[in-house]
């Protein structure tokens, strides 16, 4: 959360002010507890709050999304969470309203009613007479609580204002809204009281503010892409290619000398060459887009780009660093620019080409000197301890959110479970086999945590180049997933066993929910563990993965479905930091144990999690979590 930089400059109210309104003009005691809730959820103290603006836009952003299970035991926290959040939405728009600063009324509020009430009247199955299919009012919803204008005065100005004051989740709820209004717009003719109801015009659906301009490789001019993938060839030479092109020399008469220094040259320091091609390759185009994108402009296009040697000036580079920080400092999702590895990512990529591909010491010289310009922002992956550090912290200051944690495999496949006993639509079906799904990631990950990029790639069946690597050694007790040192970041063979009550939980999903799941998409089949109708990112070179995963953004929406139950705050890369942490308040100190179960080295298990005393940390955490799950640890010494 970016409180510090971007809060601090907002005009008009802060939370304070909003808290001191609340109680002097006599809101409910469960509102002004909610609001006085705000500084758990974001991890600030009380004497923080003036960091946070009393704004609508801010709130639904950061503050209704934010952890809701470290404020909060309730048993059904989703419910609690959107009970919690409508108490201040409701009470923020009256402070907002008391202070001038609310534009809309009740006429404005009345223009959708209408348009919904007709709609929602006439939802069904359209093959039983009904003019629009269910659900077609529900975009609508969020539209009319945040417009300041009436719905047919809706214009495109004020779509852009909601637009980019909604959350991810609004967001999908605004494409569908522009969809709906056009789908109206066509058959106004058979509902002739709705015309008079729906905006004027359609709607453009804006490019996120936060999110740089896509430039695809293969819109650049040809010559251009020629030049480059020569470049990258040079780069990601192999051993074997050079010992090729060496024998090649020799055979055409050049003295072994000239060879022998030309060979030197041309390894230079590079003793590893990248073992995945494809990934390297995509890091080489991302960084020459990088600096596309910034040198330039949409409107002239690709004028004047010839060769990937010319691209990398001096300016190009200052121009990229700087639109990328400007994106980060403008971006309440992003991450700071100062605590993102991305600029590390781009110039270690450029060095690379220049020094392997181009061999050229003035571009290896200018990128250096940019790099050093920049060194405030240019973070490496192994200094990006602060994530770490976070969920450590949580854990000691809550240690509930430990035992939700452990526990969090047999919470959600309970809620599951009721979710489809109860269900009526193929809608709630769907989301009790989704929270399956999840409850079943949960088992595998607080087993032992593994990084995302694994652990939605789990394989139950074989495909041809492709083996499974879920295997039941004992039906409903009993699974083993067992990954290849060419499956895993950094090398290293893993095996993951679950047991016991985490092992039912999933072969629940993989025997019975799953096969549901399939069916009730028209998936027709997928080997897939979590399966889905996407292809992996970055397929490995060892391996023909397959197609049927999940996308990213399914991962996302599939975890963050579980969380608002769980109130973890935690993503699947998380749990690993999470899982440490619980580990050396069993073992304090045992570094090499969680450097061994997260497949790091311990050098990076201590820095991650070393700091200020580890084992003392440790010890507050065990202390607290016996005196308030006394069990946990003798479940926590069977998981590891």
């Amino acid at each position: 959360m970016k409180h510090d930089r971007i809060l601090t400059s907002a005009d008009g109210p802060m939370v304070p002010d909003f808290l001191k309104w609340a109680k002097e003009t006599g809101e409910s005691r469960d509102t002004i507890c909610e609001i006085e809730k705000i500084a758990a959820r974001l991890n600030l103290t009380k004497e923080e709050l003036d960091l946070l603006p009393a704004d609508l836009a801010y709130f639904e952003k950061v503050i209704a999304v934010s952890p809701y299970g470290t404020v909060s035991r309730s048993k059904d926290l989703e419910k609690a969470r959107k009970r919690g959040n409508s108490r201040i939405r409701s009470a923020l728009g009256r402070f907002l309203a008391a202070r001038g600063y609310e534009t809309s009324d009740a006429t404005v509020r009345a223009s959708y009613d209408r348009a919904i009430a007709f709609i929602s009247d006439h939802e069904g199955f359209l093959d039983r007479g009904a003019l629009f299919t269910r659900n077609t009012h529900r975009p609508f919803l969020l539209v009319r609580a945040r417009a300041q204008v009436g719905l047919p005065d809706l214009d495109q100005a004020e779509f852009d204002r909601l637009w980019h004051d909604a959350t991810p989740d609004g967001r999908k709820s605004m494409r569908k809204f522009a969809r709906r209004i056009a789908e109206l717009w066509r058959g106004h003719n058979r509902w002739p009281e709705l015309a008079d109801l729906l905006p004027r015009q359609d709607f453009v659906v804006p490019i996120a503010s936060d999110r740089a301009r896509r430039i695809v490789w293969q819109s650049l001019p040809a010559p251009f892409r020629a030049d480059a993938q020569e470049v990258f060839r040079q780069t990601l030479r192999q051993p074997t290619d050079l010992r090729i092109w060496a024998k090649e020399q020799l055979r055409l008469g050049r003295p072994a000398v000239e060879v022998d220094a030309e060979v030197v040259a041309r390894r230079g320091k590079k003793n590893k060459p990248p073992k995945n091609l494809k990934s390297a390759l995509a890091g080489y185009r991302q960084a020459t887009t990088w600096l596309i994108r910034e040198s330039h402009a949409p409107e002239t296009g690709f004028a004047g780009l010839e060769t990937l040697r010319d691209l990398i000036s001096t300016d190009a580079l200052e121009a990229a660093c700087d639109a990328q920080i400007a994106r980060s400092a403008a971006s309440m999702t992003l991450k700071d620019a100062d605590k993102s590895s991305v600029l590390w990512s781009r110039f270690t990529n450029l060095t690379t080409i220049a020094r392997h591909g181009l061999r050229d010491p003035e571009v290896l010289a200018r990128i250096g000197l940019v790099r050093m310009f920049y060194a405030d922002y240019v973070l490496s992956p192994v200094e990006m301890t602060a994530d770490a550090e976070a969920i450590c912290d949580r854990l000691r200051k809550s240690p509930h959110l430990a035992a939700a944690f452990v526990n969090a495999p047999f919470r959600l496949s309970t809620i599951s479970t009721e979710a489809l006993e109860t269900a009526t639509t193929d809608f709630a079906t769907e989301r009790g086999l989704r929270l399956s799904a999840c409850a079943a990631a949960y088992a595998v990950q607080v087993s032992r945590a593994l990084r995302p990029a694994n652990l939605f790639m789990i394989r139950r069946k074989a495909t041809a180049g492709c083996p499974r690597n879920l295997t039941w050694v004992v039906d409903k007790e009993h699974a083993e997933i067992r990954f290849s040192g060419g499956e895993v970041k950094n090398g290293q063979t893993i095996v993951v066993d679950v047991h016991g009550q985490d092992a039912r939980i999933l072969w629940e999903w993989d025997q019975v929910h799953r096969p549901a799941l399939l069916k009730l998409r028209g998936i027709e089949a997928s080997p897939y563990l979590f399966p889905g109708t996407a292809a992996p990112r970055l397929r490995k070179p060892a391996l023909n993965l397959p197609s049927g995963c999940m996308s990213v953004a399914s991962i996302m929406e599939l975890w963050d479905l579980g969380d608002r139950h769980l109130g973890l705050g935690l993503t699947p890369h998380q749990c690993r930091h999470a899982l440490a942490t619980l580990m050396l308040a069993v073992r304090p100190g045992d570094f090499a144990k969680v450097a061994s179960v997260l497949a790091n080295t311990e050098k990076v298990a201590r820095r991650h999690y070393g700091k200020d005393s580890g084992e003392a940390a440790a010890v507050a955490v065990r202390e607290s979590l016996l005196a308030r799950h006394p069990d946990i640890f003798a479940r926590m010494k069977r998981r590891t």
